[in-house]
């Protein structure tokens, strides 16, 4: 298997898409090529979990507010990442985490990273060296989501930022206990289920947040303090994917 720990220039983890249906890489593999981001690094998996050969250090829950892992995508997380005679472990951590960082309740749009309890590899069916699970809700409850314009752009926002902050801290010597850098992650397509956005909308949000990531990112100066003008031109990128 490829190593999930190599250096990776971009301020973005290498991505690994996982869309088991044809349209929904194409339309990511479309918006990539729009926005012309050259810098961020994808693979695509058209295939579901269990068939994935690569390692990546951290798998994204495009969950509901409450941590339930056990619907959709989270149910193959719970199969793949707890152990093998307790379902439900994983749901157990991940809401602890989820009251302690939000008191149960994480409002859509955010990011909460959770470190799979060491003890729970040997006993599971992860065989990609994930370490991490990073919690974002694009839903309080399983629900059509589609008056939320802008969900994606803010999970996949804050999905960038946890995992650059816990970077950070690692390299700063801010973070007790055994931790380790997250240079990979493994995403599906956020709220194109239940939530029924449309594959259009959810990848051109992701890719627009990735653009103005990178752009904040090598740019401190201009997002540290932003200008009225610079806020209506960023904010009608967003708005401009609202009917897709």
């Amino acid at each position: 298997m490829p190593s999930a720990s190599r250096q990776n220039a971009s301020p973005i983890p290498h991505i690994h898409a996982l869309c088991m249906e044809d349209e929904y890489s194409t339309a990511l593999q479309a918006a990539v090529e729009s926005h012309s981001l050259s810098s961020v690094s994808i693979t695509y998996h058209n295939c579901a979990l269990s068939f994935v050969e690569a390692e990546f250090d951290l798998i994204v829950s495009p969950a509901n507010s409450y941590g339930r892992l056990d619907g959709g995508f989270d149910d193959a997380i719970s199969r793949s990442f707890s152990p093998r005679d307790d379902y439900l472990a994983l749901t157990r951590a991940a809401q602890a985490k989820l009251y302690d960082e939000w008191r149960g309740f994480a409002p859509p749009g955010t990011c909460t990273l959770l470190r799979i309890p060491d003890d729970f590899h040997a006993r599971s069916r992860n065989t990609w060296n994930t370490k991490y699970l990073a919690l974002c809700p694009t839903m309080r409850v399983p629900q059509n989501v589609n008056w939320d314009h802008e969900v994606i752009y803010e999970c996949t926002w804050s999905l960038l930022c946890a995992i650059d902050k816990h970077n950070r801290a690692i390299r700063e010597g801010r973070l007790s206990g055994r931790h380790d850098e997250i240079r990979s992650l493994l995403m599906v397509p956020m709220a194109t289920g239940v939530g029924a956005v449309s594959p259009e909308r959810w990848a051109n949000q992701t890719v627009l947040a990735f653009e103005h990531y990178v752009d904040a990112m090598e740019n401190e100066s201009k997002w540290s303090s932003l200008e009225p003008g610079d806020i209506i031109e960023y904010a009608h990128e967003v708005e401009q994917t609202w009917e897709l």
